[in-house]
């Protein structure tokens, strides 16, 4: 499921931040990693220059990455980032694409056109974002442990149904911790199921529970599940923080994922607020 990753590098400054995101998928399966490093230049002789600067950082990933196990292919050219992103994403059929943010909205960073948001725009594989930070030089990218405890959150839709597929892989690689969440959105009532409310959470729960009993037989360490009331983005954001969470996976309605972001949905306001890496799973085309 993981087999082939397409990393998203940007080189200033250099860190281990994403790499600490990328290197714990070798656990679920993962073999390949391309680096890729798409650059804007628009004043005439400055390839060179930036090819130069990019270069060293890039290698340095790439070592640590192969002493880690991976097969390992760069690309640093001189191109349209997204664009040429998605077309390496397409090209190699990578089975995801991990990208750092720099902790702006999104609805801000689509403005100004970022690798990131752009990125959004046009893919529709899977998503590994983690947000920026600065490290210190020395920190070892195996530092994070990704599968230390996942937050699922679902609507029990079509689309958390496959990213489900993708947890219980990640149970049956790693064995990790998990919490299944579902929030009953205060927002969008049922008039006539007011009365119905606590079967409604009986309900849910039990939906919850079979998922529960499916991951503890993949082999989950732990397997909580909570059903709560209140904004859906929110208490997700909430719930990662208080159960300290290392990931948050969950899936994404539309077409697009920046077409459901833009419309201001759970996915957006996790993406945004989130400390926690996020992997998005896009609905099936």
């Amino acid at each position: 499921m993981f087999n082939k990753i397409l990393v998203c590098v940007d080189p200033y400054p250099p860190g281990n931040t994403l790499l600490s995101c990328v290197l714990p998928l070798k656990n679920c399966g993962a073999t390949e990693v391309i680096l890729a490093h798409i650059f804007e230049a628009d004043t005439p002789g400055l390839d060179n220059m930036l090819l130069a600067q990019a270069r060293p950082e890039m290698e340095r990933q790439q070592r640590l990455l192969e002493e880690a196990g991976f097969k390992v292919s760069m690309v640093i050219r001189r191109g349209v980032p997204a664009q040429d992103l998605h077309n390496l994403a397409e090209m190699h059929d990578v089975s995801v694409i991990a990208v750092g943010t720099h902790g702006r909205g999104l609805p801000e960073a689509i403005a100004l056109g970022s690798v990131s948001a752009r990125l959004l725009h046009t893919t529709h594989r899977p998503v590994l974002l983690n947000r920026a930070t600065m490290p210190e030089k020395a920190a070892a990218p195996a530092s994070r442990d990704l599968f230390a405890h996942i937050l699922f959150p679902t609507d029990f839709s079509d689309t958390a149904e496959v990213a489900f597929t993708y947890l219980e892989t990640m149970v049956s690689a790693t064995n990790c911790r998990a919490t299944l969440l579902h929030v009953q959105d205060n927002d969008r009532p049922a008039p006539h199921f007011g009365h119905r409310l606590p079967a409604l959470r009986n309900l849910d729960t039990t939906r919850l529970q079979r998922l529960q009993l499916w991951l503890e037989r993949s082999g989950a360490t732990k397997v909580g599940v909570e059903v709560i009331q209140g904004n859906p983005g929110d208490e997700v954001v909430k719930m990662a923080k208080a159960k300290d969470c290392s990931l948050i996976l969950m899936g994404t309605q539309g077409k697009g994922i920046t077409r459901e972001l833009l419309l201001g949905s759970v996915a957006h306001q996790v993406v945004r607020h989130a400390a926690q890496p996020v992997l998005l799973i896009p609905a099936l085309q």
